[in-house]
C-alpha cells in the first residue's frame, strides 16, 4: 500500500493554500490500519477485496460488509475510490464506498454511496442502517465493470457521482463528520484507487477519537 500527501499550492495575492490528500493503491499487498467489521476481506493484485457472499440481514448495521478507515473528526473532504462487483450473489449485489463513519450509535453509524446489479434499481445514497436518501431507478450496474465513485461532503449537502457525472445532490445533516470505508451485499466487491482529500485530513492520519473502539467491538460480534 502506498500512501502520500498531495499538495495543491494556489498563489493569491502572495499567499498559498494547501489541501492534503490521502491515497491508498494497495500495491504493497496489504490493508494496513484498516478495520474489517465484516466480511472476507484481502488483498490481490493490488486490489481490496471483499468475497463473501452471506447475508444475514437487510434492515441493521448488519446488512453490509464492510472495511473502514479514518478518524471521526474529518467532517468535509472528497472521497474517490475504484469499485467493481467481480461476481454477484442471487439476491441483490451491491457495492460501494461509506462516508461520515461515526460512533454516534452504540453499532456506528454511516453515510454509504453504492451502485446495485438488479435491472430495476440504481445509483442509492444510503443512512444507516439501511434507510434510502435518494435512489435513482432503472441504472443497474454492470457485472465486471468498473466504477470510479466519488462523493462531496460539505456542510450538510452531499453531493455523489460516478464516473465524473454528479447523480445524487442532497442535504442531510445527520452525520457532520466522520472516516470513510469500502463495503458490499450480496457481492464479491473490488476496491482500488481509495482517496481522502480536504483540510482536515491529517498527516500522519492519528485517530483521535473513539471509532477504532467501536469498530473493533463490531467486529468481534461476527
Amino acid at each position: 500500500m502506498k500512501r502520500f500527501m498531495a499538495c495543491a499550492v494556489l498563489l493569491t495575492f502572495a499567499t498559498a493554500h494547501c489541501a492534503l490528500a490521502l491515497t491508498e493503491d494497495f500495491d504493497a499487498g496489504k490493508a494496513a490500519d484498516w478495520t474489517e467489521v465484516q466480511g472476507e476481506w484481502a488483498v490481490s493484485k493490488g486490489e481490496y477485496t471483499q468475497a463473501d457472499l452471506v447475508w444475514t440481514t437487510t434492515a441493521t448495521h448488519e446488512t453490509y460488509h464492510r472495511s473502514y478507515f479514518g478518524d471521526e473528526d474529518w467532517d468535509d473532504y472528497t472521497l474517490e475510490a475504484n469499485v467493481r462487483i467481480e461476481e454477484g450473489g442471487a439476491t441483490a449485489p451491491i457495492v460501494g464506498i461509506f462516508f461520515r463513519v461515526t460512533e454516534k450509535s452504540d453499532t456506528g453509524d454511516y453515510y454509504y454511496f453504492r451502485l446495485d446489479e438488479r435491472a430495476a434499481e440504481g445509483p442509492a445514497l444510503i443512512k444507516a442502517p439501511n434507510i434510502i436518501i435518494q435512489e435513482n431507478l432503472a441504472q443497474p450496474a454492470e457485472i465486471g465493470v468498473d466504477y470510479v465513485l466519488k462523493v462531496e461532503v460539505e456542510g450538510d449537502e452531499i453531493r455523489c457521482y460516478i464516473d465524473g457525472v454528479l447523480e445524487i445532490d442532497v442535504i442531510d445533516g445527520d452525520f457532520p463528520s466522520g472516516a470513510i470505508g469500502v463495503g458490499t451485499f450480496d457481492a464479491v466487491g473490488h476496491f482500488d484507487n481509495v482517496s481522502v482529500n480536504g483540510d482536515g485530513i491529517p498527516r500522519p492520519v492519528e485517530s483521535r477519537g473513539k471509532l477504532p473502539e467501536v469498530w473493533a467491538r463490531l467486529r468481534s460480534a461476527y
